[in-house]
């Protein structure tokens, strides 16, 4: 397979904060080819750790994608005037650490805020986080960074829970430098057909994430891993594919995706990570 596998950290991690480079040292040895790590947590590092871990991901062959899911009060949706200006700039400041990695893929709920509730309306927040949008993507752009917005569930956030959502919201940015990111987790709670919603985004899927309907690995749920790879291939999508397999309770991880039983115990994460990895690439392959 062409496309890149990657995974999200957080399989091994319960905290957000942790050390980066292990864990891209790691990854690089299970065989992925990408690792997604939280913009929040980088931002924390210095300027001489961030080029270390940068260096140790060029060495392993390890591309670097940043998610960022800013705090509240960076909200490009909100009503108030003065939080959009201090959002925006806040978000400037993400995509320039992402060029300091070399990172080509800036993905999360950046157009508003994770897990928070509607305090006007739907219509007003996504008015305001385009607008917003508007002005980040040629700042993006300009530094060779993609912006992918996640599209979630309901119960994580109100402004982009479809594909069909999504491509609304990108019409009216207009910008050929944001598109859209789907998760198959979430797909499973909120699309009517997973092959339907990737044929319908076409172009225009810029990332994705894989976990299964339990947000275990793919293969450990019920999820149609040939038909949503073969929707994939038919629409000739050559972005990575990340998984992110969210499973230990605890910690701000756990606490932060409502995982309040270890989802898979006794577990060994490594083995459990390299036959994930075989088998998205097989099932690929066969799709």
């Amino acid at each position: 397979m062409k496309n890149k596998t990657g995974i999200f950290y957080g399989f091994w991690a319960r905290d957000f904060d942790v050390d980066y480079v292990a864990l891209t040292k790691k990854v690089a040895e299970l065989g992925f080819e990408a690792i997604e790590l939280v913009t929040e947590s980088v931002r924390k590092m210095t300027p001489q750790e961030r080029e270390t871990l940068r260096k140790v991901g060029e060495e392993r062959g390890i591309e670097f994608v940043l998610a960022s899911d800013p705090p509240a009060e960076y909200d490009i949706s909100s009503p108030d005037a003065a939080t959009r200006t201090a959002a925006i700039e806040y978000l400037k400041k993400y995509f320039d650490i992402a060029a300091e990695l070399r990172v080509k893929t800036a993905c999360g709920i950046v157009n508003g805020i994770w897990n928070s509730k509607i305090i006007d309306s739907k219509e007003e927040h996504t008015a305001r986080s385009i607008e917003s949008m508007r002005i980040l993507a040629p700042y993006a752009e300009n530094l060779g960074v993609e912006i992918c917005l996640e599209i979630v569930n309901r119960y994580e956030h109100f402004m982009l829970n479809t594909g069909a959502e999504a491509a609304v919201y990108l019409d009216a940015v207009g910008s050929r430098n944001v598109k859209m990111q789907f998760d198959t987790f979430h797909m499973n709670i909120e699309e009517d057909s997973f092959v339907q919603a990737i044929l319908n985004a076409g172009g225009r899927i810029g990332y994705m994430h894989l976990g299964e309907n339990n947000r275990r690995p793919p293969g450990r749920g019920f999820l149609p891993w040939k038909e949503i790879f073969g929707a994939l291939k038919k629409i000739g999508y050559q972005g990575k594919l990340t998984l992110e397999p969210l499973v230990q309770r605890g910690g701000e991880i756990g606490n932060a995706c409502s995982i309040w039983r270890d989802v898979m115990p006794g577990t060994d994460f490594d083995e459990e990570a390299r036959r994930s990895l075989a088998f998205v690439r097989q099932t690929w392959d066969q799709a």
